[in-house]
C-alpha cells in the first residue's frame, strides 16, 4: 500500500488551470467582505457540503461505490463536536445550570453518560470527529467487501444504514436529543475566546483547500490509477494480484473521517445538528451534488454543492415552490448535461485530468 501511495505520476498541472483555481480561491478569501453576515454563513456551511460531496466523489467517482450513507459520516462528526459545545456551556448558559444538557435534564437523566463524558475535553472531540466515523466505515466497509458485495446491493446496504440510524438517533431522545437534536450549542472559541464568523469561515476555506488538494494529490498517485482500475475492471486487476478490498475498505475509511470533519466544523457554524442529516434525503442530495457537478473531478460535486445551494436559497425567497423550481433545474441538467457540469469545460480544467506514464 505504502508503494501505491508514493510519488504522483508523472503529471503536469497547467498554468491556466493553477491560475484559474487561484483566482477561484482569491475571490472565495475576499467574499467576506463584500458579503453580508447571511451569506458569508451560508457560503461557509456550501463550502462544508462541498467538502462532502467530494468524500462521496472519492469512493463514487474514483471507486465506483454509490452510498446514500455519507450523510451519516458527516452526522457522526458533528454530535461528537456538538457534545463538546454543549458540555462546555458556562452554567448561567445552560438552562438547568450545571453540567447536564438541557435535553438530557427533560429525559430524566441523573449524570452524563459515560461514554459522552470524555468528549468534554477537545483533543478527544476532534479525535472523535474522525474515528468514529471512519471506525464506523472501516466496520461496514470490512463486511462489505471482505464478503464480495457489489453493485447495487452496496447502494441498499447504506440505504438501509441510513435509514435505521436516523430511526435509532431519534429514539435515543435522552442521549442525542431526539428529532431537534443538539441545538443551543456554544461558540467555537480558542483559549477562552470566541472564534468569530470571519476566522470560522477561513478556517473552513482553508479545510477545502487542503481537502482539495489532498484529493487531487491522490487520484493523482498510483493509488488513483488503480481506484479507476477497479472501477473499470475489478476483476482484471484482481487477477493483477491487488488485493482490491483493502483498497475499497480504505477509500471508504477515508472519505468517511473526511466528511465526519466536515461535520464538525459544521456545528460551531450553524449552532445545531439533528438526526435529519442522518436521513436518506441528505444523503440523497449528496449523491446529486455529485452527479450534477461531474463524477470524478473533485471539483465538480464542490461547484455543484455551492450553485445549487445558492440557487435553493434564492428560490425559497421567491416561491414556496422552490422545490420544484430546483427539481426542474436538475432535470434539465440531467438531460441535456448527464455527465455532470463539469464535461462543459475542456479536459485541460478538469483537476482529476492526467496524462499517461
Amino acid at each position: 500500500m505504502t508503494d501505491v501511495l508514493g510519488g504522483v505520476r508523472r503529471s503536469t498541472i497547467p498554468v491556466k488551470l493553477l491560475t484559474s483555481t487561484g483566482i477561484i480561491l482569491l475571490l472565495l478569501a475576499i467574499l467576506p467582505f463584500v458579503l453580508g453576515e447571511f451569506q458569508t454563513a451560508l457560503m461557509a456551511k456550501l463550502l462544508l457540503f462541498g467538502v462532502l460531496a467530494i468524500s462521496l466523489d472519492l469512493v463514487w467517482g474514483f471507486t465506483g461505490i454509490l452510498s446514500f450513507a455519507h450523510g451519516v459520516f458527516f452526522t457522526l462528526g458533528g454530535y461528537a463536536m456538538a457534545y463538546f459545545l454543549k458540555l462546555n456551556l458556562s452554567s448561567a448558559a445552560n438552562t438547568y445550570g450545571g453540567e447536564l444538557p438541557d435535553f438530557m435534564v427533560w429525559n430524566g437523566l441523573k449524570e452524563l453518560p459515560w461514554f459522552i463524558a470524555p468528549l468534554k475535553f477537545f483533543p478527544i472531540a476532534a479525535i472523535a470527529m474522525i474515528a468514529v466515523p471512519a471506525a464506523f466505515a472501516y466496520i461496514i466497509g470490512w463486511f462489505i467487501f471482505r464478503s464480495k458485495v457489489s453493485g447495487v446491493y452496496i447502494t441498499i446496504i447504506t440505504l438501509a444504514i441510513a435509514s435505521a440510524l436516523t430511526t435509532f438517533f431519534v429514539s435515543q431522545q435522552a442521549y442525542t436529543g431526539g428529532t431537534n437534536g443538539i441545538t443551543d450549542v456554544s461558540r467555537l472559541s480558542f483559549f477562552g475566546t470566541d472564534i468569530p464568523l470571519l476566522g470560522l469561515y477561513y478556517i473552513i476555506l482553508a479545510f477545502t483547500t487542503f481537502v482539495l488538494a489532498g484529493s487531487w494529490w491522490l487520484t493523482q498517485s498510483n493509488f488513483g490509477l488503480i481506484l479507476r482500475s477497479i472501477k473499470e475492471n475489478e476483476q482484471r486487476i484482481s487477477y493483477l494480484g491487488y488485493d482490491v478490498a483493502s483498497f475499497k475498505i480504505f477509500i471508504w475509511t477515508l472519505s468517511a473521517g473526511i466528511a465526519g470533519l466536515a461535520g464538525g466544523l459544521f456545528v460551531p457554524l450553524n449552532r445545531f445538528i439533528s438526526p435529519v442529516y442522518l436521513a436518506v434525503a441528505f444523503g440523497t442530495q449528496v449523491v446529486i451534488w455529485v452527479a450534477i457537478g461531474g463524477r470524478g473531478t473533485l471539483i465538480g460535486p464542490l461547484i455543484a454543492a455551492i450553485l445549487l445551494g445558492q440557487v435553493q436559497n434564492y428560490a425559497e425567497r421567491v416561491t414556496q415552490d422552490w422545490q420544484l423550481i430546483v427539481g426542474v433545474l436538475l432535470l434539465v441538467v440531467v438531460l441535456f448535461v448527464p455527465d455532470g457540469l463539469m464535461s462543459l469545460i475542456p479536459k485541460r480544467f478538469n483537476l482529476a485530468n492526467r496524462s499517461r506514464v
